[in-house]
């Protein structure tokens, strides 16, 4: 029975210990998926405010009536482990060789950078989609996810497709791509991939599909693995006449500003094939002969090129014509006419846009941009956070119009230590207060774990010959060597995610558990009568659910990811949720005396009308965990939306 319990740290006892007083600030609203799915993700939350100038609390007001169904849920479903992230360029943000094909290579990967105990099934989960006795050599076909049913989809099929995008509980389906059909094939249904990654206040939704398989003569081939969206457009690679670039080449969109009457999405795109010439990267056949146009010109129809990677640079498309993208910028210190290095393909990304009408720099009315660039170090071409800034004369309809500057102290590189594997900006607002993510490389672990360090930056501060800097949570809720995610702020710098609620070893132990929180920014935008209602201070959201009239049903959840948050104050998130309640208000309590089923599912945290911080009701620490019975929360705490990155494997130390 004890290993089958979460016993509850030190750290996590005195985190509660201090945090003696808990406001009930919002009620919890369960968004169920209109699809068949084990497991149910959160990703943003639509804006719909009524917060001003003259009212900033939005929903908090005492006068407000906010109705639930006005803010659009996000998210995407689950039937097993994605395997690698649909989400990020590059597995894991750490291997831009393209080199991790296999479960011993997944293994590998985790011994590095997370060091777990439980890697042999950490890995095993990867490659089948769940838990499976099966060996390496097969693929267990009565599972769904996973990289092995990729892998081997060219000859055995495709069991199914494992992620569907959802709004408010509604399947959004993927516009169908027609600039590139394979020739001869007739395309399978459910078969594409959908994530979400933005929803407009019209319900327009902004994310990344796959090609779906198209049956060619019986082999099931994907002509792309990726490929942003925006509404019914699909965001193009770079069109340069390369054909695997233009048949297969990957695209990724994550946000939009408005600028000069149009809207325009953010993300990266593919620009150039990655190293094809290395014969670590074959999984079927021989991927060099991809690139020969003159044997070869449609690749996708080969076994050899269904592994095919690519060289990214963050890009810039007009929402209206998917196809006009343009380059934000270059790669630093390495040519983008050499976009590989040492068996590397140099990446970017923009992973948000901002129009700031708020700030009195030089940025005003421009759209600035974050995410993260390539810095060329000798043979090492290192991933990091980086801001893109409007470049003097700028001009919207041209290539590299923003000058790429990477975040003082989230560099990957520190006094000539590699100290983080990859470093990036997940959103920023319109003060220009950037969030992030830096993660510890595997060699330089804190307290046991090789955590993924969460900071903010005021990107307002920074230029071409300033670098805006990096300043890591702390306190309250933040202790040393906590590790989690970054995933949005609105415009009063009320920043959510997700942080370790234990500091247990996660180097030779298990993976620690989680809890989505909110963390206030006293920075330039803040509005004070915000700040107050969250005594100025970060929190663990459960927190922030107990007590009051809505008390007994927000207890059937417990929060573990906070995805999204706009200025209203209405949260997306995902959570545990015991059907009937937990069987206490405690932090840890049981479900069903132990026995009880969890699944995970999306929720939006809606801010109860007049609640203040006087609202206060304790939420105990409680001495046992939930006991963690079936697959639903095993699979979470392994896989909570691709939470860690990971160390390049040429870095050379």
């Amino acid at each position: 029975m004890q290993n089958k319990m979460f016993k509850l740290s030190m750290v996590a006892a005195a985190l509660m210990a201090a945090s003696s007083a808990n406001a009930a600030l919002y009620k919890i609203v369960p968004v169920k998926a209109n699809v068949t799915a084990n497991q149910v993700y959160s990703s943003a939350i639509s804006d719909s405010s009524i917060a001003s100038d003259t009212d900033p609390l939005g929903c908090f007001a005492s006068s407000a009536s906010c109705d639930e169904s006005n803010y659009k849920l996000g998210g995407d479903t689950r039937l097993g482990e994605d395997g690698i992230s649909y989400r990020d360029e590059v597995p894991f943000k750490y291997d831009n060789t393209f080199t991790y094909l296999d479960l011993r290579d997944l293994r590998n990967y985790c011994d590095r950078e997370l060091g777990y105990k439980t890697c042999d099934t950490w890995a095993v989960n990867k490659w089948f989609g769940a838990y499976s006795d099966n060996d390496e050599e097969s693929c267990d076909y009565s599972l769904t996810g996973g990289l092995c049913q990729e892998r081997r989809a060219f000859s055995q099929g495709y069991n199914g497709r494992n992620a569907v995008g959802i709004i408010d509980g509604s399947e959004i389906s993927a516009p169908a791509e027609t600039s590139y059909t394979p020739p001869g094939g007739s395309r399978v249904d459910d078969s594409a991939n959908t994530v979400i990654n933005k929803v407009l206040e019209d319900g327009t939704p902004i994310g990344i599909a796959s090609s779906g398989y198209y049956n060619v003569s019986g082999n099931y081939v994907l002509t792309y693995r990726q490929r942003g969206f925006y509404g019914t457009k699909f965001m193009l690679p770079k069109q340069d006449g390369q054909p695997i670039v233009m048949q297969m080449g990957r695209t990724f969109a994550y946000d939009s500003f408005d600028y000069n009457s149009k809207t325009y999405v953010v993300g990266s795109a593919s620009v150039a094939p990655f190293d094809n010439d290395d014969d670590d990267k074959n999984y079927w056949g021989d991927l060099s002969k991809c690139t020969d146009t003159t044997t070869t010109p449609n690749p996708v129809l080969l076994a050899d090129c269904q592994n095919f990677a690519f060289a990214t640079q963050a890009y810039v498309w007009d929402s209206s014509d998917g196809a006009s993208g343009e380059a934000v910028s270059g790669w630093i210190g390495q040519s983008t006419t050499s976009p590989n290095r040492d068996d590397a393909a140099a990446q970017g990304s923009a992973r948000t846009g901002v129009v700031s009408d708020t700030t009195s720099s030089k940025y005003k009315d421009l759209p600035v941009l974050a995410g993260f660039n390539t810095r060329r170090d000798d043979d090492n071409l290192l991933m990091q956070a980086a801001i893109f800034y409007p470049k003097a004369g700028f001009d919207i309809t041209a290539e590299n119009q923003w000058d790429s500057v990477f975040v003082k102290d989230a560099e990957v590189e520190d006094g000539g230590d590699y100290i983080y594997s990859n470093s990036l900006i997940k959103d920023m607002n319109k003060n220009l207060i950037a969030i992030g993510e830096a993660k510890r490389s595997g060699r330089y672990a804190k307290d046991g774990a090789a955590s993924n360090r969460l900071f903010y930056t005021d990107a307002s501060e920074g230029s071409t010959t300033t670098q805006p800097t990096a300043k890591y949570l702390s306190g309250d809720i933040f202790f040393s060597s906590a590790g989690g995610e970054a995933n949005a702020i609105n415009n009063y710098n009320e920043m959510v995610g997700s942080i370790d609620a234990e500091n247990a070893r996660e180097m030779k132990g298990k993976e620690r558990r989680r809890r989505g929180f909110i963390d206030p920014l006293n920075l330039s935008g803040t509005d004070s009568n915000r700040l107050a209602l969250f005594q100025g201070k970060a929190w663990w959201l459960d927190n922030l659910t107990n007590g009051g009239k809505f008390s007994d049903d927000n207890n059937a959840y417990r929060i573990v990811n906070a995805t999204g948050i706009n200025d209203d104050g209405v949260i997306s998130a995902t959570a545990n949720y015991c059907a009937g309640g937990y069987d206490s208000t405690d932090h840890n309590s049981y479900c069903g005396d132990g026995n009880g089923e969890e699944t995970l599912m999306a929720v939006k945290l809606v801010p109860i009308a007049g609640a203040t911080a006087d609202d206060i009701v304790q939420r105990k620490g409680g001495k046992p965990d939930v006991k963690r019975e079936g697959g639903s929360l095993g699979y979470f705490a392994l896989t909570l939306l691709g939470l860690l990155g990971f160390r390049k494997k040429k870095i050379k130390m």
